[in-house]
């Protein structure tokens, strides 16, 4: 009987220690989803196409690839709009794709900071069934602007929710 208290009391010490963020939600399995990526852009600033290649570690991708295809508008003198589809792949070829949508602000000519929203819509292997929403902020650099193409490199970050 001694035992089984100290067991019960070990287990309710140890449940009181683990953040309840790392846990999944009740009745699902609602996971934390980070990471932190950088890449390159080809952005063509007459059609507001822009392409995106980027690596990085995700939570329960390891280290991944991120590509995007993204349609980007201004709005105003510095600001802008981003609305794309996107795929991130992980090492072993399994994959999560969805859309994204956001905005974003000049901070002088070459530097632009989005702040964009990620829905999950499909994906693949141990992610076929996934679901996931997420907010990224990037931070972009224009390197060369040669007829109307911009080339940039970005920095980004990722937190958001993965259920499986």
């Amino acid at each position: 009987m001694r035992r089984a208290i100290l067991l019960a009391s070990l287990a309710l010490a140890v449940a009181a220690l683990v953040p309840s963020s790392a846990l999944p939600a009740a009745g699902g399995s609602d996971l934390p989803f980070k990471g932190s990526f950088s890449g390159t852009t080809v952005h063509n600033l007459v059609t507001g196409h822009l392409d995106g290649t980027s690596t990085g570690e995700f939570t329960h991708f390891g280290s991944s690839t991120l590509e995007q295809s993204v349609q980007v508008t201004a709005t105003g003198t510095t600001s802008r709009s981003w609305s794309g589809t996107w795929t991130l792949t992980a090492a072993n070829g399994d994959q999560l794709s969805g859309t994204s949508v956001g905005s974003g602000s000049l901070t002088d000519p070459t530097h632009i900071t989005f702040v964009l929203d990620y829905t999950a819509t499909g994906g693949t292997g141990r992610f076929a069934d996934a679901s996931a929403t997420f907010t990224i902020t990037l931070y972009f650099h224009r390197i060369a602007l040669v007829n109307g193409i911009s080339y940039g490199e970005h920095d980004a970050t990722l937190d958001g929710q993965l259920s499986s």
